[in-house]
């Protein structure tokens, strides 16, 4: 029977990964992508990178990594958050590792806690907790664990010195090395906790929409409340003539800063088209309860309810593309009026 504690620390490892992944580009500094990536000079910033593989020859301080091959020949200052098909840590990693990888080798100490999820799981350095699943997990004779080590595999091998407890989920010859309910609970929380980050995400953008243009903010409600259907109408063709303008643009070498400005400007329209459905919403509920919240309180309280609205099987998919349609043509046709009336 499969033991739920194991399985809640690799949940827990998809959404610390999951956080890395989206918080990193906020503070990081150095952002890397490519095929091969060399990282041959010290960098005391964090570290974001993808592509087909990395090697880092040089200290960093932390480093969140999604893509092939990662190899780590020099010390990490801090956390390694990685998610690849080979992964090899030759270097101290100083706090905490989380790994998920077809084949994960940590060679080196840990001065944190490792988390790891892979197809074949192999330490041999020391460290203070070891959770990692896979189908062959190997605890060298040199590694010290001076807390607790958990392991669920189809096969492993312990030399380890374990100071603490060892938790062991053995496979049985039917079983394969990765649990499927395991993985599928790891996809789960993964998909789960981006959901959360980017609702809340928006909730506070919107706030911040409402509080530095109110005035604008108003003047785009007025226009889904009076012009609701032209609105949905103008989102549609809004975006189809956008892409089109993209596109032409993009084949002439003169337009291609307009193109990339052109496309900037629709993500923001994008972006910002659920937070305006929400505040609409947020005003006929006003309307319905014949009761004023302010503006802030009425984006909130709508913006909440199309959420929910969204999490509905199939009319919840339904429901977020009128809503995109419908807050991106609510955008352009303000901005249009705005221009209109300016006599230019």
């Amino acid at each position: 029977m499969k033991d739920m504690t194991i399985s809640r620390i690799f949940v827990f490892i998809a959404l610390v990964i999951t956080a890395g992944l989206l918080i990193s580009p906020v503070s990081a500094f150095d952002t890397r992508s490519g095929d091969n990536i060399v990282i041959s000079e010290p960098v005391d910033d964090d570290i974001l990178a993808s592509g087909g593989s990395m090697i880092v020859n040089a200290p960093v301080k932390s480093i969140t990594w999604a893509g092939g091959t990662l190899i780590v020949n020099e010390p990490v200052k801090e956390n390694l958050v990685a998610v690849g098909g080979t992964i090899q840590l030759n270097a101290p990693v100083g706090t905490d590792i989380f790994v998920i990888g077809g084949n994960i080798e940590i060679n080196s100490d840990v001065g944190g806690k490792v988390m790891a999820l892979g197809g074949s799981v192999t330490m041999s350095g020391d460290t203070e907790n070891i959770a990692a699943a896979g189908g062959t997990v190997i605890l060298g004779k040199e590694t010290v664990i001076s807390r607790d080590a958990i392991i669920s595999a189809s096969g492993y091998t312990t030399q380890a010195t374990i100071l603490g407890n060892l938790t062991i989920e053995e496979g049985t010859g039917e079983e394969r090395g990765f649990d499927l309910e395991m993985i599928a609970s790891v996809i789960q929380a993964f998909i789960t906790i981006v959901m959360i980050i980017s609702f809340f995400g928006f909730l506070i953008l919107g706030i911040v929409f409402v509080k530095i243009c109110p005035a604008f903010h108003a003047a785009i409600v007025k226009t889904g409340k009076e012009k609701l259907l032209l609105s949905f109408i103008a989102g549609i063709a809004g975006l189809i003539v956008g892409f089109i303008l993209f596109l032409i643009l993009l084949v002439t070498m003169v337009g291609i800063p307009l193109a990339f400005l052109l496309l900037f400007l629709m993500l923001i329209g994008l972006m910002l088209a659920n937070i305006l459905t929400g505040a609409l919403a947020g005003e006929w509920i006003q309307k319905i309860a014949n009761k004023e919240v302010g503006l802030i309180w009425g984006f909130v309280i709508g913006f909440v309810i199309i959420n929910i609205l969204f999490l509905i099987p199939f009319i919840g998919f339904i429901i977020w593309i009128v809503s995109v349609f419908l807050g991106f043509g609510m955008l352009v046709l303000t901005c249009y009026d705005a221009y209109s009336n300016t006599g230019a």
